[in-house]
């Protein structure tokens, strides 16, 4: 974590976490090839260009080789022997303090109005970019279909998933924050509005890494539905699915650049840097529990927890909230982050295929063992050999679910997100009081009881 150790107390001997790698050391073995289109390293190819393509390149590639050790340092990683029996006083403080403030502290009511115009904004850089490429008018040639008949797939696939069904968690989190750290300034209204409408593109930028990613995770996963319809992998062919996203990605650096704050590139770069480096750490296994609960961690933050912690962090600096605030605002992103993730490994256990809106027990499926499942190992050795082997054989998935099933696995899992939820509202407890801060209290609560 930021800024030094986490404030999560561990009940069972911590974990240390080391420092994920993106170059590969000598004498490390070789990770195994992705076998679905090259998607994540053309992901971090086009990350590579994004950067090219600024006045700040030397800057920003300078920090990817230092952030990393501050923005994994002191990252929880607690594998519990038996459900924690720690204190939430600190959570059940500010709740009971929230509920005293007036008015709607909905964090989606309050920025209702963003959300709407980030949307908006959205479709209109999506179409303004594939209405004005010439370069588009040359492939259509090449490939022999009609200029028109080319921009409406691409444009058909780019929008997919920007239908405002998605729960939108990312960008409702990072305005929030932005308003909560905007009141705290004591801003006019006039300085309110302007920081507001630059911390939005904040935002639009998160859901476009986001949902680019997502095309990828798709492909990668062969998976077949996404929010509650086909992926966009089933619906049109993979290829094009790699190049909707990569496009995405681009139209996102597009809005980064508009920003113009050299300290917001570089930390919006980092989690493209991330989420590559997660891709690559979910392909990986080891061999004890304590190693695969380290790197379970460790991806986790990378590919989930790092996009909001880095966005809080981003509208915390355009809000020009001092260093130590600044740093607050992305333990705040982090540990809402791991504990979205930790909800979201639990329900698919818990929840119906039909109410996740993809298939139930995904990630047993594709061989991944998550907080769960790494808890349940403790109680049923058996596990081992499953997790070891990728739930590989026969019978493999359900006898895994079986065994999470009839352990107390979800139960820790999900008081390992009560910690983390109670590490976010501590983060933002410096802020002056608003509806805002309230709201973002409120979001911790939401994070643990969804259901989907």
């Amino acid at each position: 974590m930021v800024g030094g150790a986490s404030s999560v107390v561990a009940p069972w001997t911590p974990v240390s976490v080391d420092t994920p790698k993106l170059v590969k050391e000598e004498g490390e073995e070789k990770e195994p090839e992705i076998s679905t289109g090259g998607s994540s390293m053309m992901f971090f190819r086009l990350y590579t260009q994004i950067l090219r393509q600024t006045q700040v390149v030397e800057a920003t590639m300078s920090v990817l080789g230092g952030v990393r050790a501050a923005s994994t340092t002191g990252m929880v990683s607690t594998l519990h022997h038996r459900p924690a029996t720690h204190s939430h006083h600190n959570h059940l403080e500010a709740r009971s303090h929230v509920e005293t403030l007036p008015g709607n502290h909905d964090a989606n009511e309050l920025v209702h109005a963003d959300l709407e115009a980030m949307f908006k904004e959205i479709h209109e850089e999506l179409d303004f970019e594939l209405k004005s490429n010439e370069e588009l008018r040359t492939a259509s040639g090449q490939l022999g279909i009609s200029k028109d008949r080319l921009l409406g797939s691409l444009g058909q696939m780019a929008k997919y998933y920007f239908d405002g069904q998605g729960k939108a968690v990312r960008p409702v989190i990072a305005m929030t924050l932005g308003h909560a750290y905007n009141h705290h300034q004591c801003m006019n209204q006039e300085e309110k509005t302007e920081t507001a409408n630059r911390q939005r593109k904040v935002a639009i930028i998160s859901e476009m890494i986001h949902t680019a990613s997502l095309v990828h995770d798709d492909i990668l996963d062969h998976a077949e539905t996404r929010r509650g319809k086909l992926a966009v992998n089933q619906k049109w062919d993979a290829t094009r699915s790699v190049l909707c996203g990569d496009y995405v990605l681009a139209i996102g650096a597009k809005v980064l650049a508009q920003l113009r704050n050299e300290e917001v590139l570089k930390v919006l770069a980092q989690v493209l840097a991330d989420l590559v480096h997660g891709e690559f750490q979910q392909l990986q296994n080891k061999e004890n529990e304590t190693e695969r609960f380290n790197l379970y961690l460790n991806k986790t933050f990378n590919k989930t927890a790092s996009l909001i912690a880095y966005t809080c962090k981003a509208n915390a600096i355009l809000a020009k909230a001092s260093p130590d605030l600044v740093e607050e605002a992305f333990k705040y992103g982090k540990n809402v982050g791991i504990a979205f993730q930790l909800v979201d490994d639990l329900l698919d256990f818990e929840s119906s295929s039909q109410l996740l809106g993809k298939p139930a027990a995904a990630d047993l499926k594709l061989g991944l063992a998550t907080a769960p499942v790494l808890f349940a190992s403790t109680e049923f050795p058996e596990l081992e050999t499953l997790i070891k082997r990728r739930f590989s054989q026969s019978r493999d998935v359900e006898r895994a679910f079986e065994f999470v099933q009839k352990s107390k696995g979800l139960l820790q899992t999900r008081d390992l997100a009560k910690q983390h939820c109670d590490a976010a509202v501590q983060a933002i407890e410096p802020l002056v009081e608003s509806p805002y801060k309230s709201a973002l209290i409120n979001l911790t609560d939401k994070v643990l009881i969804r259901q989907k």
